[in-house]
């Protein structure tokens, strides 16, 4: 994992923790605070997705130029 990787997820880990410990001592009903634990965590849930999938397409595009390179490579140089 490259060091921005472990930068978002410490970073991520942070608010997870820190949210944890702020749902736990507030003055509310153990099932409002599991309510709101549960919202959050789909939230960072879903953040994580869409930042996952944007990486993926960007090694998509990376593949494909990469792809294209190596095709243009071949029909210069080989054939």
């Amino acid at each position: 994992m490259n060091e921005n990787g472990k930068v978002v997820v410490g970073v991520l880990a942070g608010l997870i923790a820190g949210a944890a410990i702020g749902f736990l001592l507030a003055p509310e009903k153990g099932s409002e605070i599991r309510e709101r634990i549960n919202d959050t965590l789909k939230s960072v849930a879903d953040d994580i997705q869409k930042r996952v999938n944007e990486q993926v397409d960007i090694l998509k595009d990376k593949k494909s130029d990469v792809s294209h390179a190596a095709h243009e490579f071949h029909e210069d140089f080989v054939a």
